[in-house]
């Protein structure tokens, strides 16, 4: 896991991004909630709906409301439709769109995250490269790539997407670079210090 990937910083900014948005949703869905509940007058059915909403922006906000749980916690980079198009999405733990509706982050849940967890070396599923972070909260403290196809086996080779040589992944002696997320997790854990294993496994 990278400390140093030049990558380091337009991720740290993409995760800033996506913590204004998460502020953005919680401060809207107060707002809608505060104006339901000014409105107390209507009929039985009109009262029942009005609760029945309220019940649903309750569950919003607690959904919104991370703690200190990291949002975001990785990045899938897929082959698109067209010859040379990379798409881009970052995974976390639930969705997050901007003022315009464009997603930020992709729920972990959501089917195109599916390649995140399932990809391997034999069975890309369309990757070029799957990216994990290593997040406390909204801080990004590492960043660790595995590439996908040709020449590649879900681990950190010697060439990147492109041809050239991967973007923050550090070369070793043996060509690979990077290791599993997995196996840092399970080895924190041993020393107690096991992390959120949504980050890594669900």
């Amino acid at each position: 896991m990278s400390q140093h990937h030049p990558d380091l910083a337009a991720e740290q900014a993409h995760i800033d991004r996506a913590y204004e948005c998460l502020e953005r949703s919680r401060t809207d869905a107060w707002r809608i909630r505060t104006l339901n509940e000014a409105d107390t007058g209507g009929t039985f059915q009109a009262r029942y709906e009005r609760n029945a909403f309220d019940e649903q922006l309750v569950l919003r906000l607690t959904q919104l409301d991370l703690g200190d749980a990291a949002l975001v916690f990785g990045r899938i980079d897929r082959f698109g439709e067209v010859e040379g198009e990379i798409e881009s999405f970052h995974i976390g733990r639930l969705a997050v769109a901007d003022e315009h509706r464009e997603p930020v982050v992709v729920d972990w849940r959501a089917p195109v995250s599916e390649p995140f967890y399932r990809a391997t070396g034999r069975e890309s599923m369309g990757l070029a490269r799957r990216r994990h972070f290593a997040v406390n909260g909204q801080k990004l403290l590492g960043i660790e790539d595995e590439l996908f196809g040709e020449g590649h086996l879900g681990v950190g080779h010697d060439e990147g997407l492109g041809g050239g040589v991967a973007s923050g992944v550090e070369q070793t002696a043996t060509g690979l670079r990077g290791y599993s997320t997995l196996l840092t997790a399970l080895a924190r854990g041993r020393t107690g210090q096991l992390g959120d294993i949504v980050a890594t496994i669900q």
